[in-house]
């Protein structure tokens, strides 16, 4: 079931092939060399735009991390990235290491709160839900191996290095992992327009997983039919619908904040 792997500066296209395996900026890639789970390839420096303690520990942590460190030119790290933001410093990275989900999901109790996306192909998208999934505590994260965005440099600048400190597993069936999660004990809630309740009338307080579905079409149907409880964010105002990253926040948020209220009151 679980655990299958599967052009000029500035700002052009996000998507570019030559961006996708260049890390860039100092936050990011030091993030990254600091958190140790993702090694780069190779690092490229321009020394004069860095400053010597910012040089010396990117210096230890790639020799630590056994990993190449070149010198190099602002003009070279412009064209190796397709920008001209990398502040001196540039990380060429392999695949992202997912989690192996069947492991994962054994270390899961009736007190985890864990994720699951259906199909978020927006990497930035992606990326923000997981900045919020780490700052409220979620567990681990589980995506399909199939039309969803991976793990990409993109997803770590706008995770804001989240990537390096939470459990992403990528799963054949999220639908299975559902029924897995559900033997761990776990409450399984999906995130839908059409549901009546909200999330503050729900408890969180124990075990949860929360379905946040794909930007446009929502959580698919088999998902939602396998959920416990389906819940909706109130709206007010006249545009349809929540960005997903937006949803997904405001669910972590929730059950974050019901935790912290529990856990006071004990």
């Amino acid at each position: 079931m679980v655990g299958r792997r599967r052009k000029k500066r500035s700002n052009t296209p996000v998507l570019g092939n030559h961006q996708r395996c260049w890390l860039w900026g100092r936050h990011a890639v030091l993030e990254t060399l600091r958190a140790r789970r993702w090694k780069p390839l190779e690092i490229f420096v321009d020394p004069f735009q860095l400053d010597f303690a910012t040089r010396g520990e990117v210096t230890t942590l790639a020799e630590s991390l056994k990993v190449p460190l070149r010198d190099s030119d602002s003009e070279t790290l412009d064209r190796y990235c397709g920008r001209n933001e990398h502040q001196g410093l540039l990380a060429r990275m392999p695949d992202y290491p997912y989690a192996d989900a069947a492991p994962l999901l054994k270390q899961l109790t009736d007190r985890s709160f864990v994720l699951l996306l259906d199909r978020i192909q927006d990497p930035f998208n992606f990326g923000a839900i997981l900045r919020s999934a780490e700052i409220f505590g979620v567990n681990a994260v589980f995506v399909p191996n199939r039309e969803q965005a991976r793990v990409s440099v993109h997803v770590a600048r706008s995770s804001s290095g989240a990537i390096n400190h939470i459990a992403i597993a990528e799963v054949e069936s999220l639908s299975e992992a559902v029924q897995a999660l559900k033997e761990r004990g776990l409450k399984i809630v999906g995130a839908s327009e059409k549901a009546e309740r909200e999330p503050a009338c729900s408890d969180f307080t124990h075990g949860v997983a929360v379905i946040i579905g794909n930007e446009g079409a929502g959580p698919n149907e088999e998902l939602l039919s396998l959920c416990d409880e389906q819940l909706r964010i109130p709206q007010s105002g006249q545009v349809g619908s929540l960005n997903a990253a937006v949803a997904a926040g405001i669910f972590c948020y929730e059950v974050a904040r019901q935790r912290s209220a529990s856990t006071s009151a004990q």
